[in-house]
Formats: C-alpha cells, structure tokens, sequence
C-alpha cells in the first residue's frame, strides 16, 4: 500500500524536491542499512569515487531509490552473493549510481518494462512489481536516468542525477 501511495504521489506530482547537499559516501551506507537482511547472506559494498563525493540532490526521494534497487539486487543474487553499490560524479557536475548483482540477469528484450508498474519480470523473486517503477519516478522528478546496462553477469542498473539547485540557492 505505501508503494502505491508513493507512486500515486510522484505521478501526480505533489511531491516536491527537498534539494540539499550530502555526502555520497554516508548517504549510500545509510540508505543500505535500510534494506532487509538477506537470509541467503548477501554482501553488499559500497563505494564512493572520491570517499569524499557530494551531491544536491533530494536525499529523501533518492534514498526511495537505492533501497529499492538494492533490495532487488539481493533478492535476485545468489546465497552469498555480492551486491555492489558504486556513486561517482557525473559530468557536468551529477552524480552517477551504479547497483550490480551476481543473479541472473535481466534478458534484453525485458530491460525497459522492468520500470513499468506491476511488472515482475521472468526472473522475479516476489515483490510488487512497484520498486522499479517508484525508482524511475524519483529519478525521472530529479531530471534523471535510470537504465539496465549491459552486463557479463548479473544485473547492473545505473542512475544519473543532474546536479540541482538548492533550496538556498533558489531564494
């Protein structure tokens, strides 16, 4: 239900931006922290390029998105599997996320519908079929992108955040 409410927020467009600067490097931790634990002990590492990296962004609506692809990540990967979640900067001035997995992939012909309401996909283990999609709505309401890459093995799926404008800066 709060999955449907979220989207139903971000589609209507009565959620605003809450844009503030953060450090990357906490930020990520934080927001893993807020995943569930995987029976199937799954790693999860989180780097930052620099250790120091900011970003202006809304950490609110962009935490929606790393605990979202994250928890998809752990559930598709093997039992101890390792989920990898990388942030460098993004030219000019953005950030760059990048979630990857050890699980099965995700088939070509699949990578755009994943981002679709409701869709589960062929390799699904549970959920709502709402995560994907409320990510691309957070990154899509900060002028974003968020995409399935093409990868040897697993899953890989990368969000670029555009630098945004403080609150600050916008007074």
């Amino acid at each position: 239900v709060t999955n449907l409410l979220d989207l139903s927020r971000l589609e209507g467009g009565v959620v605003p931006l809450q844009v503030t600067q953060f450090r990357v490097d906490e930020f990520l931790r934080e927001a893993v922290g807020h995943v569930a634990v995987s029976p199937g002990g799954v790693d999860v590492v989180v780097t930052a390029s620099p250790p120091d990296l900011v970003a202006i962004a809304d950490p609110a609506r962009l935490r929606q998105v790393v605990v979202n692809l994250v928890d998809n990540a752990i559930r598709h990967s093997p039992a101890a599997g390792r989920v990898s979640v990388q942030a460098r900067a993004a030219e000019p001035s953005g950030l760059r996320l990048e979630v990857c997995d050890e699980g099965p992939g995700i088939p070509a012909g699949e990578r755009e519908r994943v981002f679709q309401r409701f869709n589960r996909g062929a390799t699904s283990a549970g959920g709502t079929g709402l995560g994907l999609a409320i990510a691309r709505w957070a990154v899509e309401l900060h002028g974003g992108a968020i995409e399935v890459m093409e990868a040897r093995s697993g899953c890989r799926i990368a969000v670029t955040i555009p630098r945004l404008p403080t609150t600050e800066e916008l007074a």
